[in-house]
């Protein structure tokens, strides 16, 4: 395209033009106030009303001054060839303040066939679609309110305009599947470079990983998991009520979310931690429940990590052992439960097993509590952790699975496609993250192809 460079008349004519409209509106806002008495509401929605609309006008206005006074005959073509201009065609596009149609010139590349509007690609648009303003404030509020619908009838309580729910949905999967590509790419190119992800964050003395796993309900294929990973420093607080026992309370959490396998997820998590410094961090603590997939991601991907088992999943065991030997009802049962759990608290992991064994045959809670604090006995020195002091509860992961996936994915009749469910878990991943502008800068611009059908040379360009 030619000179972009806006002339001073093209100027003075927005800024007359929008001049006038400002006095006229505040002119007949002057009047519509006077004309009867108002609560503040009312004022404040009808100068919302009005701004909005002086805006549609004044980004109409703006627009034309981003392209030449006059097309050029010819571009570059993407494809290294020369395009010729075919005409000015108009263009709609639906914005934060509405739809604005502007006119652009239209080019055509007899080489590769395609049609092509430099101003839209300038602008970042794509003609009949949703700018990237309005699309980012719909994968926001597609991403955190309890519907697609709700969010759209958000968007029109803020900014009025009206979009239907599935281009909330739209901009908010799609969103999803471009970071979530971008994490796979993170991966393989370390794989292929034999690099560790670069850290973008100062490494840590401490750093924490938790991992666990919620379903949601699937079409298809019914209720299956996704994998939930937080990585997180702590930092000590005071209770005022109980200043002898200080609180450690988790901050700067980081999320992943995927619907993969075990193996998938644990790159990905290997991934982030290596953007919050993990390789360079002195302490490294993974803290889960017993599933074994989480303590093999943990041997592979960390095996320099201190290994705990939650505390609240050991003591789970001996409360149903308790209830298994007693009955729920038994005065016994409590006694017996407290004497284990403060063996557990003070790292007696055997002598809590021995209290066990006499009762083995007593049904399948003795038996699976053998078989958990046999199996993570040495991730039970409770003493040792807290005398460092460091966390012993995945209340973390557990908070981020009800966050990232239960309150927007689990809510009553919801039924998802796998990949929308990912997508949207993911967006609230990295918005919960604060790496909502880093997610921004990840989308690419919008394109619409206009691809131009082989006929006679009195055919017509291509629509855009």
């Amino acid at each position: 395209m030619a000179d972009r460079t806006t002339t001073p008349s093209r100027s003075d004519v927005v800024v007359q033009a929008m001049t006038d409209q400002m006095t006229r509106l505040a002119q007949t806002l002057s009047a519509w106030v006077q004309a009867e008495a108002r609560p503040l509401q009312a004022i404040e929605e009808q100068v919302v009303r009005v701004l909005h609309d002086l805006g549609t006008m004044l980004l109409a206005a703006l627009v034309p001054l981003a392209a030449p006074p006059r097309a050029t005959p010819d571009v570059a073509c993407p494809c290294g060839q020369t395009a010729r201009y075919q005409r000015l065609r108009p263009a709609t596009v639906t914005t934060l303040l509405g739809r604005l149609t502007f006119t652009r010139a239209v080019y055509h590349c007899a080489a590769c066939g395609q049609g092509s509007a430099p101003l839209d690609r300038q602008l970042q648009v794509a003609a009949g679609g949703l700018s990237l303003g309005l699309q980012e404030l719909l994968a926001l509020l597609g991403a955190t309110q309890d519907s697609f619908a709700q969010a759209t009838a958000v968007l029109q309580r803020l900014c009025l305009v009206q979009v239907c729910p599935n281009s909330a949905r739209a901009a908010t999967e799609d969103l999803g599947a471009q970071v979530t590509a971008h994490a796979q790419q993170v991966v393989a190119t370390a794989e292929a470079t034999q690099t560790l992800p670069p850290a973008d964050t100062a490494a840590p003395p401490r750093l924490y990983l938790s991992m666990d796993g919620v379903i949601a309900h699937m079409h298809d294929t019914g209720w299956k998991e996704l994998k939930v990973g937080c990585v997180y420093t702590t930092r000590t607080r005071t209770s005022p009520q109980r200043p002898e026992q200080p609180v450690l309370r988790a901050e700067a959490q980081s999320y992943v979310v995927a619907r993969a396998d075990a193996d998938g997820f644990g790159w990905q998590l290997w991934a982030e931690a290596c953007r919050r410094g993990v390789a360079l961090s002195t302490d490294v603590v993974v803290i889960g429940d017993g599933a074994h997939w989480i303590w093999n991601l943990a041997d592979l991907h960390f095996p320099q990590a201190t290994q705990i088992v939650d505390w609240y999943h050991a003591s789970q065991y001996v409360w149903r052992a308790a209830t298994t030997i007693y009955g729920e009802g038994s005065a016994l049962r409590t006694p017996w439960a407290q004497q284990q759990l403060d063996a557990l608290w003070d790292g007696r992991v055997g002598a809590v097993m021995a209290a066990l064994e006499p009762f083995r045959a007593k049904g399948d809670g003795v038996q699976a509590a053998l078989s958990y604090y046999t199996t993570h006995q040495a991730r039970m020195d409770y003493p040792t952790y807290r005398a460092r002091g460091l966390q012993i509860g995945s209340g973390t992961v557990e908070s981020a699975c009800k966050q990232l996936v239960s309150t927007r994915l689990k809510l009553a009749g919801m039924i998802w496609d796998a990949e929308g469910a990912e997508a949207v878990a993911v967006v609230r991943a990295w918005l919960k993250s604060e790496r909502w502008d880093e997610a921004m800068r990840l989308r690419p611009p919008p394109q619409r192809a206009y691809r131009r059908q082989a006929a006679s040379p009195t055919t017509s360009a291509a629509a855009a």
